[in-house]
């Protein structure tokens, strides 16, 4: 999965972990031996053949380009790529000596304009290059297969990802706050004098620009361990059971319902549709 920032690694990293995803970051910041070790876990993971779900590799374009790692079967470009030769070299991480592979752009409806001019130029690259006839870029430039999501499930995943999401900006708040006061203890003993983290923290500052940012932090920092461990144990027992929008009592033949969730939804008085499971999901 690429992003366009060293920040959005920084900040998916912890959200994905705490959904119980495999994944590794890799971005430029960190030290050669943390590269090559997420590299060879990322590896590892996907040439296990009895490791069905494999492992995510979370990555800026540091890994765009260099890599020939085997078994990647899905690029995902979380972000729209700022150049036409990005979303090529991105996408060629996958599909690599005869395999097969696909590559998904995740964007909004704002973005789609974007996409399709990034894709024009992708086709007509090729086209100049001689490897797709004139015609059939200029035709294909211009028509994307695009992916329907099924916004029950969305709404069945939201509260699991919404309090993911609280927990990663929780870790993210306190280990920046913990490396800014690094930074300030040492640049208070070079000046010889003291600081105080609580007082620099509650100092009358300007308001403005970054204001809500700054608070939505020390809020996020505010949450004790009991309040934290208490979030954790709810998700656990969250991701722990399936993704249902209901079952449909119309088709108890086929294969993947959940009777239990079915019998339960009878005494409840609810009826709907069984979408699979969570590892249905990621798989």
């Amino acid at each position: 999965m690429f992003c366009n920032s060293i920040s959005a690694v920084r900040r998916l990293t912890p959200f994905l972990q705490n959904l119980q995803l495999p994944v590794h970051a890799l971005h430029s910041q960190m030290a050669q031996k943390a590269r090559l070790r997420a590299i060879e876990r990322f590896t590892s993971n996907n040439q296990n053949k009895t490791n069905h779900k494999g492992s995510i590799l979370l990555a800026t374009d540091v890994a765009a380009r260099g890599l020939d790692i085997p078994n990647v079967n899905l690029v995902i470009h979380y972000h729209l790529p700022r150049a036409a030769d990005n979303y090529v070299h991105r996408s060629g991480r996958t599909a690599r000596a005869g395999e097969t592979g696909s590559s998904i752009l995740i964007c909004g409806p704002e973005e789609v304009a974007g996409v399709r001019r990034l894709i024009a130029k992708v086709h007509a690259s090729s086209a100049a290059q001689g490897a797709e006839p004139a015609n059939d870029a200029a035709k294909n430039g211009y028509f994307i297969r695009s992916l329907d999501i099924d916004r029950r499930v969305v709404s069945r995943l939201k509260p699991r990802a919404n309090l993911s999401k609280k927990l990663a900006d929780t870790t993210i708040a306190k280990e920046k706050k913990h490396s800014e006061d690094d930074f300030l203890k040492q640049a208070a003993e070079d000046l010889g004098v003291d600081y105080d983290s609580e007082e620099f923290e509650n100092a009358p500052g300007k308001r403005g620009r970054g204001a809500g940012r700054i608070k939505k932090e020390r809020e996020a920092r505010g949450l004790t361990k009991s309040e934290t461990g208490a979030m954790r144990a709810q998700l656990r027992e969250m991701l722990s059971s399936r993704v249902n929008v209901g079952v449909s009592e119309r088709y108890l033949t086929s294969t993947g319902l959940d009777i239990d969730s079915l019998l339960q939804q009878q005494e409840a008085g609810t009826h709907g549709e069984f979408l699979g499971t969570v590892a249905d999901l990621m798989e």
